[in-house]
């Protein structure tokens, strides 16, 4: 509500953002409708835009806060990108911010989780990037009350924020004790913001060793030189594994720093091996260390129906068939795979040199009933066109953003 006083006070201003409010309904409370509605309300009085976003669908039983904000942040996202908003404005406080750390710390979390939320954080979604902005991150919620007070605004307590079951609710009601340890918001913020100074500094020097000895492949992975790479300490190492890895697993986040520190341990103690973390295969031999998707992680809607549409394949491919190119019913996308690896190897398909077979069968291939018909990364054509879906090299992008550069 905080958030509503001052985009109404800015519409008084030259200049200011066309701000639009958004509330979500994740359909766990029945309270929660009427109290979206008294957001909707306020907003109407306010003269602010105003868009209710509600779900429909089970959250589960486990893991509720954290489906929630997934649901969240997913439903806001694709409402922005639907809008053509780049940025979405969240009210995270200081106190939200001191919860953050003191949750990743019990997890064991090194650097990047010990620096808490960040202001500015570019979130990549499926309907696109979206910009997130924290501008209360270093704010006492005491001053947010009285600012909510002074626009005489009401506002709702949300009863979940009293329920022990969920450990973020634990942590605020420890936080009186934590405070008499000295462990007291501000001091948490503060220490915060000085694991970000850190890690940006590691992401700078990461940046750098990147630019100069990585470079993506086009059979879609990632190789990095090994003499260069094991010359860095050890920090760096995991640092640049871990960015790659997010990129190329199944999911946005990388494996815990320590899972990849057992990695980085095997490649220094073994000349050429293969271990699978992450989602990912990496493997190493005398030059190269290579990170690329494994094929049990290839996710289940990789097997996807082609159209005159451009489709998104396995969150790494864009798939587009050329335009007045008429599509044969039937066709789909999936992983080539060993056997349809055979088939093209077979039909004359000449495969690059020096690139694991394990890298080859997880590219995207076109196939209909009887088979494998095309694998255009490996034999390039007019009909269909197959790109990196990210950069070749997203890294340096997502550590510019993540360093505010």
């Amino acid at each position: 509500m905080a958030l509503v006083a001052l985009a109404a006070a800015c519409l008084k201003k030259a200049n200011a953002p066309d701000f639009h409010v958004v509330s979500v309904d994740h359909g766990l409370r029945k309270d929660a409708r009427r109290e979206v509605r008294f957001v909707a309300d306020t907003c109407k009085q306010l003269g602010l835009q105003h868009k209710i976003l509600r779900n429909t669908a089970s959250l589960g039983d486990s893991g509720i806060q954290q489906s929630a904000r997934d649901l969240r942040y997913r439903l806001m996202a694709n409402w922005c990108q639907a809008q053509k908003i780049p940025a979405l404005i969240v009210a995270h406080h200081r106190h939200d911010q001191a919860e953050t750390v003191l949750m990743r710390l019990a997890r064991g979390s090194g650097i990047d989780g010990l620096s808490g939320m960040a202001a500015v954080q570019s979130l990549e979604t499926e309907a696109g990037p979206l910009e997130i902005i924290r501008p209360f991150l270093d704010t006492d919620p005491a001053l947010l009350a009285r600012i909510v007070a002074r626009a005489k605004l009401g506002w709702i307590d949300d009863p979940s924020n009293e329920d022990v079951q969920f450990e973020r609710v634990r942590l605020r009601k420890a936080a009186d004790m934590l405070s008499e340890l000295g462990l007291t918001p501000a001091a948490l913020s503060r220490a915060a913001a000085a694991m970000r100074e850190t890690r940006d500094h590691l992401e700078a020097q990461a940046t750098t060793w990147l630019t100069a000895h990585a470079g993506y492949h086009f059979c879609g992975f990632y190789r990095l030189d090994k003499t260069a790479f094991m010359d860095q300490s050890m920090v760096l190492q995991v640092r640049i594994l871990r960015h790659i890895m997010s990129r190329m697993g199944p999911v946005r986040f990388a494996p815990a720093e320590h899972s990849v520190g057992y990695l980085v341990a095997a490649i220094a103690a073994q000349p050429h091996g293969a271990q699978t973390l992450g989602g990912c295969i990496v493997r190493w031999r005398s030059g190269d260390v290579m990170v690329g998707r494994e094929a049990a992680a290839v996710t289940a809607q990789a097997r996807m129906p082609l159209s005159g549409k451009p489709v998104i394949w396995d969150r790494r491919f864009s798939i587009k068939i050329a335009s007045g190119k008429k599509v044969k019913s039937g066709l789909f996308a999936a992983s080539l795979g060993a056997a349809g690896l055979r088939q093209i190897k077979q039909a004359g398909v000449q495969l690059p040199k020096g690139v694991p077979t394990c890298y080859l069968y997880v590219l995207p291939a076109i196939f209909d009933a009887h088979g494998v018909r095309d694998c255009p990364i490996l034999s390039p054509q007019n009909r269909v066109k197959m790109t990196p879906w990210q950069p070749k090299r997203p890294y340096l992008r997502d550590m510019q953003a993540m360093a505010g550069w």
